[in-house]
């Protein structure tokens, strides 16, 4: 060995020859799988992983120096061949195959295939980044085999079918038609025109519920076959409307139809329609009577007060005199309705009502505003204290029990008195300002007045 070099071991000078002029890595191993040749090309790439000479080193120690998990060294065989096998050798991926060399031993090729692999990566890469946008598109795409077998299918077709990936790749793409010989027509007009645009075609998912799509298609080479590519856009919204319209304006013409055929009652029904009328402005008069007048006690509600309200202010600026507002919350009520129920403090309620009606000037408005709280408004009053008198004129009106059928209670009042100060007042701040006056009132001892300092 020592008198061929690193390259060629003694008897083999013409092989050594020929191994030289290889444009790719080549080694010989004898039946021992021990290497006795090897050509400058596969030196050089042997150098990268080793700092050995190959010649006399054992096939494993070489395979295993760039892949320890290589299966190479298990391949070769006196008998036959092996390959192709691919091996990183540094920054290298080289394609590897074997043949049996008689009386020598076996011959090894490696074949520097690094740019046809990351042509192949490239390819990989582009094609999943196309796969990944079609899968966020909005239409759905097929690619369909001469057989009717789904090659592809992105996430839209699989939301439209309501069918995973593997269960659309095992179904066959005239299913989910729901005329099954319509599919055969389009392919027979696609061949005879060249493409199928935007027909609008019926489709039915796995529950069985139908669906539209504007179906596209043409031919399409794929993986050497002679496919077919289609895209769905689904319209099944728009193809609904559209049907509720139709629906809508047949049922429009017939309701014109029998109108039309009751031309001859159309006396009768002006007759019914004036009577509608008349019926209609009353029920109208009462629902304004029932707006404006509470229904238990018939005093007016806080609708009708505010109105009244205004009047008495715009009264007091033009006459100068002065308006006042009682607020009034009645006390001990609750205990009423909690002992002896609802009925009972609606009795109460109508009692207060007809009392404190007692106590005012037919000028003057009484109005219950909600639950026990009731509203007083006074016009024309000449001074402040003429509020005096009446004030204790309403408590007064509270000093008798109030009797019901199932037994008797004392109620009494906290009233808070506010005036009308003629600049920025309006209703709702003169009501504010009474209802603090009465919270002051119940504060105090309850069955008593307050009267408001601004």
């Amino acid at each position: 060995m020592d008198q061929i070099g690193a390259r060629a071991v003694d008897g083999l000078p013409l092989l050594q020859s020929v191994l030289d002029a290889m444009g790719q890595g080549l080694l010989v191993i004898d039946r021992h799988r021990r290497v006795i040749a090897a050509n400058p090309r596969f030196e050089a790439l042997f150098e990268r992983i080793c700092a050995v000479s190959p010649i006399g080193q054992e096939l494993e120690f070489i395979i295993s120096a760039a892949d320890p998990d290589s299966a190479i060294p298990e391949r070769v065989s006196a008998d036959s061949g092996f390959g192709p096998e691919r091996l990183a050798v540094g920054e290298t991926v080289q394609e590897v195959r074997g043949n049996a060399v008689p009386e020598i031993g076996y011959l090894i090729t490696f074949n520097d295939v690094t740019g046809h692999v990351r042509a192949e990566q490239a390819a990989l890469s582009h094609e999943q980044r196309v796969r990944e946008i079609l899968d966020h598109s909005p239409v759905g795409v097929n690619i369909i085999a001469p057989d009717g077998r789904r090659l592809y299918s992105n996430r839209k077709i699989q939301e439209m079918c309501g069918l995973s990936a593997e269960e659309l790749a095992e179904t066959h793409a005239g299913t989910h038609y729901a005329d099954s010989k319509l599919r055969d027509q389009l392919l027979e007009r696609m061949r005879r025109e060249g493409a199928i645009e935007n027909e609008e075609v019926e489709f039915v998912r796995r529950d069985g519920t139908p669906f539209w799509v504007l179906l596209s298609c043409r031919s399409f080479e794929y993986d050497g076959e002679d496919c077919v590519l289609s895209w769905l856009y689904e319209i099944t919204d728009r193809i609904e409307l559209e049907r509720r319209q139709i629906r809508s304006r047949e049922e429009l013409e017939i309701q014109i139809l029998e109108l039309r055929d009751r031309e001859d009652r159309m006396a009768q029904q002006a007759a019914e329609l004036e009577s509608l009328a008349i019926r209609l402005s009353e029920s109208e008069r009462k629902m304004a009577e029932l707006a404006n007048f509470d229904s238990l006690t018939g005093l007016p509600t806080s609708r009708l007060c505010m109105d009244r309200m205004q009047l008495a202010m715009a009264n007091a600026k033009r006459d100068q005199t002065l308006t006042a507002v009682f607020y009034v919350d009645l006390d001990g009520f609750k205990a009423v309705n909690d002992t002896f129920g609802h009925d009972a403090g609606d009795l109460v309620l109508k009692e207060v009502a007809g009392r404190m009606n007692q106590c005012f000037r037919e000028v003057d408005t009484v109005a219950r505003i909600g639950g026990d709280e009731f509203l007083v408004v006074l016009w024309g009053l000449g001074f402040r204290d003429a509020v005096t008198p009446l004030a204790d004129r309403l408590l007064g009106c509270f000093e008798e029990e109030f009797v019901f059928p199932d037994g008797r209670a004392k109620i009494g009042a906290s009233i808070g008195i506010a005036f009308f100060n003629g600049a920025s007042d309006t209703p709702d701040t003169l009501i504010k300002r009474a209802d603090k006056a009465m919270y002051v009132a119940k504060k105090g001892g309850k069955n008593q007045y307050a009267i408001s300092e601004s």
